[in-house]
């Protein structure tokens, strides 16, 4: 459990790393976001592809390494220019584009239970599922190139946001309007962090499924959780941000709470619903806490700002994988939980925060305009 948690860390670790970078870099050169982000995409590849060649952990954790650079790459730039594409509906926008990305995680499992049945050896079902991937990233490629998205950098008629002003200037960070959210997203961001490590391993070791069934019951729990995204983000843009996050934080301490004291953790039905309500309520508030920190940033910041949402806003979860395997296999299961639920009360504290917060701005506002 220590050694699995350490991988996660060593992914996390590499995004935050390099996601600032990419960040800054998609800013100071609109017109390149979309090379950065099929850079990205190749990089990831190249990690999968290298999975069937790994024969020990070091090889592993280098892999980590690749797919970890090439999220970097992936995630800042194309959550700006989506947060710009639909600037009126960005968190329902955002929310779309994290529940299909995360729906894949429920549906792939099957289809390579599918093609096990085909072709036995895990190697050449990596194989074919990488060589679907480059296909479709051929067809993705010559769809942008033809819809000349490759060289526009601006979708709503926003005034001049031609502003070249994408430096390591990084002061705009330091408002508790950017920081709150970014430190609510760290702390939640640990769950999620957790559960997609350890879920499969627990299912294993606690209810004794086969590696086969682990693998299904794991991907559908965060599969299906991540349609919730979908939740979050009509909420966020028929009421308000503010609203989702306030339903995501109360939804994940119940979650938590329900895996410390109503799980026996040798039954299958209480350990998978309460830690699907963890994961579910997790997935609601992430697409509201983008969209409220895209509201709150300019847009010539916005892609500086999604990088920084993954190297700082996610700074819980460079090391929560890592405790929650070292407190699971030096105490106990139930020890690591509480862990959990330590800070799922946390999230709780911030979210409600970020919600009376939100509320005073409102009025701020109000008064102003009267």
């Amino acid at each position: 459990y220590t050694e699995a948690g350490l991988l996660m860390t060593l992914l996390a670790s590499v995004m935050a790393v390099t996601s600032v970078g990419v960040g800054t870099i998609s800013d100071a050169k609109r017109g390149k976001r979309y090379p950065v982000i099929y850079v990205g995409l190749v990089v990831m590849v190249i990690g999968w592809i290298s999975l069937t060649f790994v024969s020990n952990i070091q090889q592993l954790r280098l892999v980590f390494v690749l797919i970890g650079i090439g999220g970097a790459g992936f995630h800042p730039p194309a959550l700006a220019i989506i947060s710009e594409m639909f600037e009126k509906d960005k968190g329902k926008a955002l929310s779309i584009n994290m529940a299909i990305g995360m729906g894949g995680t429920a549906i792939a499992p099957l289809l390579v239970g599918l093609v096990a049945l085909i072709v036995p050896k895990w190697k050449d079902i990596v194989m074919i599922y990488v060589t679907a991937a480059i296909i479709g990233g051929m067809v993705l490629f010559a769809t942008t190139i033809k819809s000349g998205m490759f060289s526009r950098t601006e979708w709503e008629d926003n005034g001049d946001n031609s502003k070249n002003n994408g430096s390591l200037d990084f002061k705009f960070l330091l408002s508790p309007l950017i920081l709150i959210p970014l430190l609510f997203i760290s702390v939640r961001s640990s769950f999620f962090r957790t559960a997609s490590v350890f879920t499969a391993l627990l299912y294993e070791d606690f209810l004794h499924l086969t590696k086969s069934e682990s693998t299904i019951a794991t991907a559908g729990v965060l599969g299906i959780a991540s349609m919730f995204t979908m939740v979050g983000g009509t909420i966020s843009d028929r009421k308000t941000p503010k609203v989702a996050i306030l339903y995501s934080a109360i939804g994940t301490f119940m979650g938590a709470a329900g895996l410390v004291f109503f799980t026996d953790f040798s039954d299958f039905f209480t350990f998978t619903l309460f830690y699907f309500i963890l994961i579910a309520f997790y997935y609601m508030g992430s697409p509201a806490t983008s969209a409220l920190l895209a509201d709150r940033v300019a847009l010539e910041h916005r892609a500086k700002m999604f990088g920084a949402l993954f190297s700082i806003g996610q700074a819980l979860s460079l090391i929560t994988p890592f405790l929650f395997g070292w407190i699971k296999d030096t105490y106990s299961l139930l020890a690591a939980f509480m862990f959990i639920f330590v800070l799922a009360i946390i999230a709780l504290g911030l979210g409600m925060y970020i919600f009376l917060e939100e509320i005073q701005r409102a009025k701020a506002n109000l008064g102003r305009e009267t």
